[in-house]
C-alpha cells in the first residue's frame, strides 16, 4: 500500500477502558468516569423528548444547512446567520481549518500542553508548527505573539485551556488580537467556555465583526451533555465560512444532533444551572484537596489538573492506582503534563469517590505494593475530543 508517509508521525486514537471491564477486573462495586471531560448528566429531559419525536424521520438525510439550528444560534449569539458553520463536533471544524489554512508553506502556532488535535492538524497537512510552552501552566501571550512569523496562517488559543484549566480574560484576548496580522487566522477553541463562572466573561462570538481573522469554536458535547451525538459550530467571517463549507462533507451533522442542539438553545436556564453545579463542585473539590495538602491548578473549566508528585505512589502510576480504586482520570504523562492528572468534575458521589481514593494514596508509604499488579489500562489513552 502506498500510504501517506505523514501517517508515521501520527498515533491512532485509543479509547479508554470500558467501565464494565474496569469493574470486573478490579472487583469494584462503583466506578467513576472522570477521564474524558464529559458531563456527568445526560441530555436535558426536553431534549430527549425532542429526539424521540424526530426518530421517524431518520429515513431522510439531515438538513445540510442546519437551518433551524442556525437561526436559533444566530439569535442567541446575536451574530449574522452567515457567520455560522457546523461540524461533527468541534473536532471536525478544527480539521477543516487545518485543511483550509495549513500546508508545507504555512506555519501554525498553538499552546503546549493543550488539546492534542492542534498538533495533529498541522502534521496531517505537512505544516511546520510552534508549540508555545505555558510557564506555570498559564498562557504567555507575549510568547505566542512572538512565535507568529511571515508564514504563520493559523494561531489556536484554547480558552479555558485543556488540560490546565487556565482562563484568559477578555481584555488580554483583545490586546492579543490587536497584535496579530490581519492575514493570520486566530481560532479561539471555547469547548469549555460555557463552564466559565468569572464575572468577566464576554461573548467573543460577537468580536468576529471587528476581527475578520477571528474564528470561535464551540461544541454541544460538554455542558449540554451531547457528547454521543457530535455537533459543534464555528463563528467566523463569511469568507472563511465559505471556505469551510467547500471542504466539509455533505450532511455532516446528523438529524438527531441538530434537533437536540436546537432544543438545548431554548433552555438557557438549564445551562445556567449546570454551570452553577459544576462551579460549586469545582470549588468543593479544590477545598478538599487543600485540606489534604494536594496542589491543583486553578480552573474555569469542568476539570481540575491535580498534582500527583506528593502521593504514596510514583507520579506515573497515580492514574492507574486511582483506576484500581474505581476512579478513571487522565494521566498528565500522556498530555505533556508530567506530575499531574486531569480530573473531570463529576457528580457529588463520583467526586467523593475520587477524594477518598486520592486521600488513600496520599497516606500510603513510598514502598506501597499494588493490590492488583496487572497491565496499566490508562497508558497512552488520548481522546480526540477530550
Amino acid at each position: 500500500m502506498k500510504l501517506n508517509p505523514v501517517l508515521d508521525k501520527l498515533a491512532a486514537y485509543k479509547a479508554g477502558p470500558p467501565l464494565a471491564e474496569v469493574a470486573r477486573r478490579y472487583q469494584l462495586a462503583r466506578v467513576a468516569q472522570l477521564s474524558a471531560n464529559e458531563s456527568p448528566w445526560g441530555p436535558f429531559p426536553e431534549v430527549v423528548e425532542a429526539m424521540h419525536a424526530a426518530l421517524e424521520g431518520l429515513n431522510r438525510y439531515p438538513d445540510g444547512g442546519c437551518d433551524r439550528l442556525r437561526g436559533l444560534l444566530a439569535d442567541r449569539l446575536r451574530v449574522p446567520a452567515g457567520h455560522l458553520v457546523f461540524g461533527n463536533g468541534s473536532c471536525e471544524l478544527l480539521m477543516l481549518l487545518g485543511e483550509a489554512l495549513l500546508g508545507p508553506e504555512t506555519h501554525a502556532v498553538f499552546p503546549h500542553p493543550s488539546f492534542v488535535m492542534y498538533r495533529s492538524i498541522a502534521v496531517m497537512r505537512g505544516a511546520p508548527y510552534t508549540s508555545v510552552p505555558l510557564p506555570g501552566l498559564d498562557y504567555d501571550l507575549e510568547a505566542v505573539a512572538a512565535a507568529i512569523g511571515e508564514r504563520t496562517s493559523l494561531v489556536i488559543i484554547c480558552n479555558p485551556n485543556n488540560p490546565t484549566g487556565s482562563y484568559l480574560e477578555p481584555d488580554a484576548l483583545r490586546n492579543f488580537l490587536e497584535r496579530v496580522p490581519a492575514d493570520v487566522v486566530v481560532a479561539f477553541d471555547e469547548a469549555y467556555g460555557e463552564f466559565v463562572s468569572s464575572s468577566r466573561r464576554a461573548e467573543t462570538a460577537r468580536w468576529v465583526s471587528e476581527y475578520p481573522n477571528l474564528v470561535v469554536l464551540r461544541t454541544f458535547s460538554k455542558i449540554y451533555g451531547l457528547a454521543g451525538l457530535r455537533v459543534g459550530y464555528a463563528v467566523a467571517d463569511p469568507k472563511l465560512v465559505e471556505a469551510l463549507d467547500k471542504i466539509r462533507q455533505p450532511f455532516n451533522v446528523d438529524s438527531l444532533a441538530q434537533v437536540a442542539a436546537a432544543r438545548c438553545l431554548e433552555l438557557p436556564e438549564r445551562v445556567e444551572e449546570r454551570r452553577r453545579l459544576v462551579a460549586e463542585e469545582r470549588a468543593r473539590l479544590g477545598a478538599a484537596l487543600d485540606r489534604l495538602g494536594i496542589a491543583y491548578h486553578p480552573s474555569e473549566a469542568n476539570f481540575l489538573l491535580v498534582d500527583v508528585t506528593n502521593l504514596g505512589v510514583p507520579g506515573p502510576e497515580a492514574a492507574q492506582a486511582l483506576l484500581e480504586r474505581g476512579v478513571l482520570t487522565r494521566s498528565g504523562y500522556a498530555m505533556g503534563c508530567p506530575g499531574w492528572i486531569r480530573v473531570t468534575i463529576g457528580t457529588v458521589e463520583e467526586n467523593d469517590l475520587f477524594l477518598g481514593a486520592i486521600a488513600e494514596l496520599k497516606e500510603l508509604g513510598p514502598t506501597a505494593v499494588r493490590t492488583h499488579p496487572v497491565k496499566d489500562l490508562t497508558a497512552d489513552v488520548l481522546s480526540p475530543e477530550s
